[in-house]
């Protein structure tokens, strides 16, 4: 994951991270997601999970999250990420389409 977040360019923005360590099953079963939400010490109404693949979507939806998807990381059609509160084609597309009058 570090790697990952360093490649982005966002390593410094996260504070807190669940791995794989952090729970008993992996998605699309909701342990990771709820482990992250501990770690961030966030309730599910206030988080959202950004994933690429339809067990990533299921599993935020198993844990009251919402999750936004990206095209760029996998080979799912937008119909597998069905449940996605959106889909983007990748990051960048994420922000070019974020409202600028709203805080993060």
């Amino acid at each position: 994951m570090k790697a990952l977040l360093d490649q982005a360019g966002v390593a410094d923005l996260i504070q807190h991270a669940a791995t794989s360590e952090d729970a008993e099953n992996s998605k699309p079963d909701a342990d990771i997601v709820h482990a992250a939400l501990a770690k961030a010490d966030a309730a599910a109404e206030q988080a959202l999970m950004f994933g690429d693949t339809p067990f990533d979507v299921q599993a935020a939806r198993s844990a009251g999250v919402g999750a936004v998807c990206f095209r760029c990381g996998g080979w799912w059609k937008d119909i597998d990420l069905a449940g996605a509160v959106a889909i983007y084609d990748d990051p960048a597309d994420l922000l070019s389409h974020w409202p600028s009058h709203r805080p993060l």
